[in-house]
């Protein structure tokens, strides 16, 4: 491994974890499993984006159909990429393929919101598999 020094400037223990790993993860330089981190990220940013806008009453709950669709794009993104790479055999795959499922057959905005967490777990996860 290439010896890199990467300084955050991420104060909260659990965010800088993740960071300081997202860094050593792509140090290693295997462009695949990079993507995978990258794919992940924006899957969980959605999420993390969708769950208190959604909360703070700033999403109408008529536009179901067009958040379940772009969030399960999303995490179809991700597991396409790790299949296409062979990287679907990681730890978190299967529990991001049931997700999936879950996102699309979500009948309400709040099932949608509660998946957040979740696949927030089982990037911790996935990242491990990466990592190792």
């Amino acid at each position: 491994m290439r010896d890199i020094e990467y300084r955050t400037t991420i104060q909260d223990e659990h965010w800088r974890g993740e960071e300081l790993q997202w860094a050593r993860i792509l140090a290693k330089g295997h462009p695949a499993k990079g993507m995978v981190l990258l794919y992940l990220q924006k899957a969980c940013t959605a999420f993390h984006e969708f769950a208190p806008a959604f909360q703070g009453g700033a999403l109408d709950s008529r536009h179901l159909d067009f958040f379940r669709r772009r969030l399960a794009n999303r995490l179809q993104h991700l597991l396409t990429t790790m299949k296409n790479n062979d990287l679907d055999t990681l730890d978190g795959a299967v529990e991001l393929a049931e997700i999936l499922r879950q996102v699309e057959s979500a009948r309400s905005m709040e099932a949608l919101a509660g998946l957040t967490e979740k696949l927030h777990t089982t990037g911790h996860v996935l990242l491990d598999a990466l990592e190792s």
